[in-house]
């Protein structure tokens, strides 16, 4: 098992899949959408799953498949059933916008997949076309439907955004409950433009934790049964509910942080924040194992101490490309 210079255990490998999506949330790419890479740029899943195989010789046991819109890509089931039957890893799970889920559930199912994160901002059809840009609420709901009848475990991913959809706070905890959701509220993070980040539209998780407790008191609980990322996880009381809020701006995670992210075109990131990786595409495509493994090594190492979001923030990578 491999540690940071801040002496970190480094298990967890986020994998975007592909720069693509079907949507266009104003907090993850700009209305006009990105470039596109060309086919050549993106990594094969053979490719993917030779850097998997490196990173669990490190001592990585945790893989999360992302995008971009990972459903998008032809193929996403078969790649997770291929990563859950590798050796040596414990979990794999998945992030997805929802739109395309209830197309894929039984693929997913047949896969193996037992987990996944949704995201969806808003329970308000007119408000999910101005948030997302495009897209049908309808179709996110049909797929959160599909996946719990088919018996997966299911976060909500709720990025909580001052103005535009902080009024839906406790109509997401009634949804939570009744379709017996794990729901979770994110900080809004500097991943596009000041435009969207300015002071009007960041919400502490402090803040959404105020407005419930009307339900309740908040009982702490272990993140540990919850998954592997840096969400502190809370029981209301008298509700049968569990609530995460995950604070990138507020209350900074980073000394517990044990991931590195593989973007769709090969950069191994130490951090979500990160401008610059190590290219993982050459070596990989020169067969040269020895010089993968020591760059998945060099990219732990390089890890910094803590995240450098601010408010106004120049990005090289978008949310959508990086695989938040």
């Amino acid at each position: 098992m491999l540690t940071d210079k801040y002496s970190r255990t480094v298990d967890y490998l986020r994998i975007s899949i592909t720069d693509r999506c079907n949507l266009r949330c104003i907090y993850c790419m700009p209305p006009e959408g990105v470039v596109a890479k060309a086919a050549s740029e993106i990594l094969s899943f053979e490719e993917i799953i030779k850097i998997v195989r490196a990173a669990t010789a490190i001592g990585v046991s945790k893989i999360k498949i992302t995008g971009g819109e990972p459903l998008a890509r032809k193929g996403c089931p078969e790649l997770l059933q291929s990563l859950i039957n590798l050796p040596n890893i414990k979990d794999v799970s998945l992030t997805t916008n929802g739109v395309l889920l209830k197309k894929y559930i039984k693929e997913l199912k047949n896969a193996g997949l037992k987990r996944m994160n949704i995201s969806l901002d808003t329970l308000d059809a007119q408000k999910f076309r101005r948030i997302t840009g495009s897209g049908e609420l309808a179709d996110v709901l049909g797929g959160i439907d599909a996946a719990g009848e088919a018996g997966f475990c299911v976060k909500l991913n709720v990025v909580i955004m001052k103005g535009i959809n902080d009024n839906e706070i406790m109509e997401f905890i009634r949804f939570a409950c009744e379709k017996k959701l794990i729901i979770r509220f994110i900080e809004l993070m500097p991943m596009v433009d000041k435009r969207i980040l300015s002071r009007d539209f960041y919400m502490s998780c402090e803040e959404v934790k105020d407005s419930l407790r009307s339900l309740g008191s908040l009982k702490s609980v272990s993140a540990r049964p919850f998954g592997n990322g840096p969400a502190q996880y809370f029981k209301i009381e008298d509700l049968s509910l569990v609530v995460g809020f995950i604070s990138p701006i507020s209350c900074k995670f980073c000394s517990g942080c044990n991931r590195i992210r593989l973007t769709s075109t090969g950069m191994l990131m130490p951090c979500l924040a990160s401008n610059d990786g190590f290219d993982l595409k050459v070596p990989l495509r020169q067969n040269k194992e020895e010089e993968l493994a020591a760059l998945i090594t060099e990219t732990i190492l390089a890890k910094p101490s803590e995240h450098n979001f601010g408010r106004v923030f120049s990005r090289q990578y978008l949310m959508s490309q990086i695989g938040g």
